[in-house]
């Protein structure tokens, strides 16, 4: 398998990417989804607490969160999780390991319903999670027939989510037949110094997004716009300073959860200092360890402490942190040493798209794959192939590359949060859309963050 060698990025792990690829097959199972299949039937309590699932190196889990060991039988939370696991194929498993989209059809088409490419598409991977993106939104019906039939078609409930932060960066907003509210950008919500108004914001826009089956929004984001050269995250950020910044993003926290839509902090460890966009080419941050903790990281680690349960990773390069910079999305030291042990996070780390250039362009998607499992990531958001990211983490299990509790960890925290929030067994329910999008509460909340802020 072969690198494409743009820039001096080692890879220690090719020889066994290789060795195990060439020893199994890389399929998936293409057996039909199992419609028979009966899952346990959880409470979907947000009593759980799942702080402290997480089970790599350097950190010791009680027995209630280990999935390697025995269910707790004092938490009926643990006992449904290891059921359904018990249940699982190694297949399913890793398939529960993927995050993916499906914008366009064989034609380019844009996809707005359930067809047999896509019915083909879920029952091969048996994905974890399904993001939608405008292409797959038109109207109120449509969007929640499509989420409908995604859920009915999966065995195990999906995450479904959307990059919904307000401003510039809507989904919803590109389809009028939602007519969703313009929700202001976060910097604008910064502007006005009240934290009040980023939970309300967030908590209008998870009451949106929810009413048609979205559980999940890939926000808020926790960078920092330190760098005035920076093209990609700008006025996406609450601010230029931590303390702004970590107030805002713990109460847009607190606001997707209160509606039951599960908040995911990105772009983890920080992408506001950066003057590269990751979307087109590598981008890098210079800082060491002790200066990601005292800016960078204060956000990222006070919205944890405010109940995220989610994180994305960035594909920054953080040559001070590694001896061989690879992007921190394929980076143990970046995901378990930062990430899990100093921050101590417990929950599901999800990288940001496998698509974009800064890992694609130098990574094929087999090693992207390997070496994102093996740093401990959780779920795999949008590789360019899901077949072959598929195949090689597969044949990494089969031979031993990649021990299989590894991926029972990731497993075990994926199926513990979707528990959580009431998913597995749809016990939540969104508001009605046509009464909730862009209803007349949410339109005066955002004029009046704007008024807010231009008085501020």
């Amino acid at each position: 398998m072969k690198r494409k060698d743009n820039r001096k990025i080692t890879i220690p792990l090719t020889i066994l990417i290789i060795a195990a690829l060439l020893l199994t097959s890389c399929g998936p199972d293409k057996r039909p989804a199992d419609d028979s299949g009966t899952l346990p039937a959880p409470t979907g309590s947000n009593d759980s607490q799942d702080d402290d699932d997480g089970n790599d190196e350097g950190q010791k889990p009680s027995e209630s969160t280990d999935p390697a060991g025995p269910a707790n039988p004092l938490d009926p939370a643990d006992q449904r999780i290891h059921d359904l696991m018990d249940s699982m194929t190694l297949e399913e498993k890793i398939g529960q390991m993927l995050f993916l989209a499906y914008r366009w059809d064989e034609d380019g088409e844009n996809v707005l319903e359930m067809d047999d490419e896509l019915k083909e598409y879920i029952s091969r991977f048996t994905p974890g999670g399904f993001v939608l993106f405008a292409e797959n939104l038109q109207g109120i019906d449509q969007t929640v027939s499509l989420i409908n039939d995604l859920q009915a078609y999966s065995r195990i409930p999906l995450f479904i989510s959307v990059d919904e932060e307000g401003g510039i960066v809507s989904r919803l907003n590109k389809a009028p037949g939602l007519h969703s509210t313009v929700m202001p950008e976060a910097w604008t919500i910064g502007l006005t110094g009240r934290p009040e108004y980023a939970y309300k914001a967030a908590r209008a826009i998870a009451s949106e997004v929810s009413s048609l089956g979205f559980n999940m929004n890939f926000a808020p984001v926790a960078d920092i716009f330190s760098n005035p050269e920076n093209k990609v995250i700008g006025k996406r950020a609450y601010g230029t300073e931590p303390e702004i910044v970590s107030r805002m993003v713990c109460q847009a926290v607190k606001g997707f959860a209160d509606e039951k839509v599960i908040p995911v902090l990105k772009h983890f460890p920080g992408h506001g200092d950066t003057s590269e966009d990751t979307h087109t080419g590598a981008a890098q941050v210079d800082h060491d360890q002790k200066r990601l903790e005292s800016f960078e990281l204060i956000p990222f680690r006070e919205g944890i402490e405010a109940g995220a349960d989610a994180v994305m990773i960035a594909h920054i390069l953080l040559p001070r942190l590694m001896d061989e910079p690879v992007p921190a999305t394929i980076s143990k030291e970046v995901v378990t040493g930062l990430l899990r042990e100093k921050l101590g996070f417990g929950g599901v780390i999800i990288t940001d798209a496998m698509e974009m250039s800064a890992l694609s362009s130098f990574y094929d998607d087999e090693e992207a794959a390997v070496m994102a499992v093996l740093a401990g990531i959780d779920m795999l958001l949008m590789p360019r192939s899901a077949e072959k990211a598929f195949g090689a983490i597969l044949s990494s299990v089969k031979t031993g590359v990649i021990p299989e509790e590894r991926i029972n960890e990731s497993v075990y925290r994926i199926l513990r949060l979707k528990d959580k929030y009431g998913i597995l067994d749809n016990s939540a329910h969104g508001p009605d859309p046509e009464l909730t999008l862009g209803c007349p509460e949410h339109r005066a909340l955002a004029e009046e963050i704007k008024n807010a802020a231009e008085q501020h």
